[in-house]
This record gives C-alpha cells, sequence and structure tokens, in this order.
C-alpha cells in the first residue's frame, strides 16, 4: 500500500521523522532543481535547498493543502534562492560571470578545455539571461529531464504554461548564443 503525499504531510505534522525523511526523499531532487535554476551554482543551490527542508520541517502547520507539499516547498526554495541571489549581487563586484576552471588530469589539450569553458560560460550567461520561471522550466526540463506536468505541478502553472515558456526561452537562446555554440 503506497502513502499518500497528504499522509506524509498529516504523519510528519504530528513529528513524524520517517513520514518527513520519506517526503525528502521525494523531493529533494526538485528542490535541488528549482534552488540550482535560480542561482545556477550547485554548491548554492544544495545549501539553500537544505535551509528549504528545514524549514518545511519547522513550518509543516502552515501548510493549508497537504497534497501539494511540492508546490509549497518549491516556492520555499525559490523564495530562498532569489533572497540568497540578492545578497550575492550585492557582494560581488561587476564583471562578466565566468565559468570555473575544470580539473581534469585526463585532458590534454589546453585550448579545447578553453573553448569549452568559453562556450559554457556563453550558455549559462544566456540561461542566466531568461526570466526566473523560464529559467527554471528550462534547467528541471533539461537537467533533470522533468516531463512538463511535473514541472508545472511543481510551479504552480499549467503544463501548456510550462511548454510556451520552454518555446520562448529556446528561441531566446537560440538568439543570444553564437551560430557555434547553439548548433
Amino acid at each position: 500500500m503506497e502513502t499518500t503525499v497528504a499522509e506524509l504531510v498529516e504523519r510528519a505534522r504530528s513529528k513524524d521523522a520517517e513520514a518527513f525523511t520519506q517526503l525528502v526523499r521525494n523531493y529533494e531532487r526538485m528542490s535541488l532543481s528549482v534552488a540550482f535554476g535560480v542561482l545556477g551554482d550547485a554548491a548554492a543551490a544544495g545549501d539553500v535547498s537544505q535551509d528549504a527542508l528545514i524549514r518545511a520541517w519547522e513550518r509543516l502547520d502552515d501548510l493549508r493543502e497537504p497534497h501539494r507539499f511540492g508546490t509549497w516547498l518549491c516556492g520555499i526554495v525559490r523564495n530562498l534562492a532569489v533572497d540568497r541571489l540578492r545578497r550575492r549581487r550585492r557582494t560581488e563586484p561587476l564583471g562578466p560571470a565566468t565559468a570555473p576552471a575544470r580539473q581534469d588530469r585526463w585532458t590534454h589539450d589546453p585550448v579545447d578545455d578553453a573553448c569549452r569553458r568559453e562556450s559554457l560560460a556563453i550558455v549559462i550567461g544566456a540561461i542566466d539571461g531568461l526570466d526566473e520561471v523560464a529559467r527554471v522550466a528550462v534547467k528541471m526540463r533539461y537537467y533533470d529531464a522533468l516531463p512538463s506536468k511535473q514541472i508545472a505541478r511543481l510551479l504552480g502553472i499549467s503544463a501548456d504554461a510550462v511548454d510556451m515558456r520552454l518555446i520562448r526561452a529556446r528561441k531566446r537562446l537560440r538568439a543570444a548564443l553564437p551560430e557555434q555554440a547553439s548548433a
């Protein structure tokens, strides 16, 4: 017999840690995806995801519709990620974003590495130029391979709206990327 999300939430509200652990297992990847979609930084996304899960545990009684736990958690993650992004932007020096250099002992051609880093920086910059919902939808679709219906449920919008955001995002990315990067 499979336990529903609403049942897990109700058990977690009664301080059943195992029920909340199951919720974490079910939604941890989604939480990371949303945070990464906003921040573009895996380490910061992990921190935000963890903070959001702690906040969700502390505020479970605030959740009015237990069956919508994923959407509620997604909102918490997004808000925390945006807050972190705002704080980070206030403290970072202005300048072009660059992708971190990858240390790969098997790479033999430094020119290829430089080209890959440059291409990655261009793609990341183009994705970062999208609005928040489009950026998160793109990363959930192409990073996590989530279907539109699941993205819609997590973002609290319709599947048609997700598809439209993805279509528009792809057009913007094609226009923003140099010919060789978008090929």
